[in-house]
């Protein structure tokens, strides 16, 4: 399955164009970046609130993000699609994410895929293991 990426506006009045893609969370349609930088999967708790789930629950665990501050997030085992294809996978759930879209990282995502980025294409292709 092939996503081309999603142009965005930055604060700055420029566009760019992300590898993001947008799963569906029982009726809620999200977008992700595919991240290989990112250990996990991260999405906002408020998604977490409105799939119904007591977000503060979940497994606590510390995170640090690429400019190394540290936040908390709170694991859950949730079912999702992309696509046709549907799976359970754990994300965590956090209040402090600085980004405007989910994170797909490399446990919970990249362990269930093959993951081809085609930069120069602006397409990411996906395949089941």
């Amino acid at each position: 399955m092939k996503f081309k990426y999603i142009k965005l506006l930055t604060k700055e009045g420029k566009f760019i164009e992300l590898p993001l893609i947008e799963i569906r969370l029982n009726n809620l349609h999200y977008l992700c970046l595919v991240d290989s930088g990112a250990e996990f999967c991260y999405f906002h708790g408020e998604i977490g609130e409105k799939l119904g789930l007591d977000v503060r629950n979940g497994e606590i665990m510390k995170s640090r993000g690429i400019t190394g501050s540290e936040f908390t997030a709170y694991l859950h085992k949730i079912r999702f699609k992309i696509g046709s294809w549907d799976f359970e996978a754990k994300v965590s759930f956090s209040y402090e994410l600085g980004v405007p879209f989910g994170i797909l990282g490399r446990e919970g995502f990249f362990s269930l895929f093959k993951v081809y980025f085609n930069h120069p294409k602006k397409e990411i292709e996906l395949k089941q293991i």
